[in-house]
């Protein structure tokens, strides 16, 4: 081999994305890096040679992953045999531990330095057990908040924390923090269209905050209930059925279904079937439906972060199967463990954002806090100073760059196979 390669495993949309970015700025910094393997459209578009797309099937919960298991057994089998015959310099796993672990077990036992980028959220109920895991099966972690770097430091894990790997692509998305934007009042719009002239400022149109008077209605309405198939079918009827509630409460003028992907238009439409909701569907954009929203029903992932630099509050919500919630429940206690579960309020150590979990999820309760959002200027100002705490939390940009250079640092990405260096 001539050329130094990484071996990398997304598995899941938001994965891809933070996958995609980190790429690039390994390729920046080494432009004969090759990197390959599992990812999406975002890695693609990076420059990594994605072999393997299974993206579209990401899962939550210990027992929806069974239901795709001849697609990632069929992955495992790819990833062994470039272990085995390639010999990657590294091999870099992210996020989801559901798969990644496995996969991480065969760089590792073949000698090949393992980063796990995104670290897994176990350490909220479990650090222990987390720092046990990650050092049998990871040579480099990567963690996103810095609670938990902390307790990997502690544990002397090599680390690498530069603040949240999505601030990059939030900012560049949407520009400075709406605390650092002059005002703009929160009209509803189309689709890229500024708004009047005298709304407009030098804010790009993907982008706004909220000041105070509220807006007015007819309000417009966001639904995004994320990247994973199971979490649109528990989500996506709910937030339609509160919908339905608000209307009827405070009137909506305009309702908007964000699609994270393309592959996920046929499970949003599924749900749609048969609906007189009156709803736009829009793919891969959520940017723009953000940008036209008054309110968003979101589930708790990184929809979220969006929602926050956009300046749009936002209900958060999520459901899991029944039985990983029972045994969440009676055997982890993670109802009792984790104060927070959506990411902004774990990122702030706050409650910044509604959250609403399993059983709670219902359309009334969306609907109430949904209304709330329209109509109480007091609770619409509480959640942009959460806001606040949560984009100040996040770091300064350029975390992606800072993080390709410690890990180039760390593990000598020059040629095939070499011994991580310790720090």
């Amino acid at each position: 081999m001539t050329t130094a390669s990484v071996l990398v495993c997304a598995t899941e949309i938001s994965g891809d994305a933070r996958g995609a970015r980190l790429a690039s700025e390994l390729r920046r910094l080494l432009p004969g890096l090759c990197v390959y393997g599992l990812g999406g459209a975002r890695m693609r578009r990076a420059g990594v040679d994605v072999r393997i797309d299974i993206t579209d099937r990401g899962t939550v919960g210990w027992f929806d992953h069974w239901r795709d298991l001849p697609c990632y057994l069929s992955a495992l089998r790819f990833w062994r045999h470039e272990i085995r015959h390639r010999r990657p310099a590294a091999a870099m796993v992210i996020d989801a531990p559901g798969i990644s672990f496995p996969f991480a077990r065969v760089a590792r036992a073949a000698g090949v330095p393992v980063i796990y980028f995104v670290a897994p959220q176990t350490w909220l109920w479990n650090p222990a057990r987390a720092v046990e895991r990650l050092r049998a099966h990871a040579d480099v972690v990567i963690p996103t908040l810095e609670a938990e770097a902390a307790i990997y430091a502690r544990a002397r894990l090599p680390v690498i924390y530069e603040g949240h790997p999505a601030l990059d692509d939030l900012v560049e998305t949407y520009g400075e923090p709406p605390s650092q934007r002059s005002g703009v009042q929160s009209s509803s719009r189309r689709f890229g269209e500024p708004g009047p002239p005298s709304q407009r400022s030098s804010v790009q149109s993907s982008s706004r905050c909220f000041v105070a008077p509220g807006p007015s209605p007819p309000f417009t309405m966001a639904l995004v209930p994320g990247s994973r198939r199971h979490a649109i079918r528990r989500l996506l009827p709910v937030m339609l059925d509160a919908l339905d509630i608000v209307k009827r409460r405070v009137g909506v003028g305009r309702a908007i279904v964000s699609v994270a992907a393309p592959a996920l238009r046929a499970e949003v439409d599924a749900c749609l079937r048969g609906r007189r909701n009156g709803v736009e569907v829009v793919e891969d954009v959520l940017s723009a439906v953000l940008s036209a929203s008054d309110v968003v029903l979101a589930s708790t992932g990184g929809n979220l972060l969006d929602a926050t630099f956009a300046g749009v509050p936002a209900v958060a919500c999520y459901r899991v199967d029944l039985l990983t919630y029972l045994a969440a429940k009676h055997l982890l206690h993670l109802d009792t463990r984790i104060p927070a579960y959506a990411l902004p309020n774990l990122i702030a150590g706050d409650r910044v954002v509604p959250t609403l979990i399993q059983r709670d999820v219902t359309a009334p309760r969306l609907a109430d806090a949904a209304v709330t959002l329209m109509t109480d200027e007091r609770a619409r100002g509480a959640i942009r100073s959460g806001y606040g705490k949560v984009r100040a939390a996040m770091g300064t940009p350029g975390v992606n760059a800072r993080i390709a250079g410690s890990l180039i640092r760390l593990v000598d990405l020059g040629c095939p196979a070499r011994p991580l260096r310790r720090p």
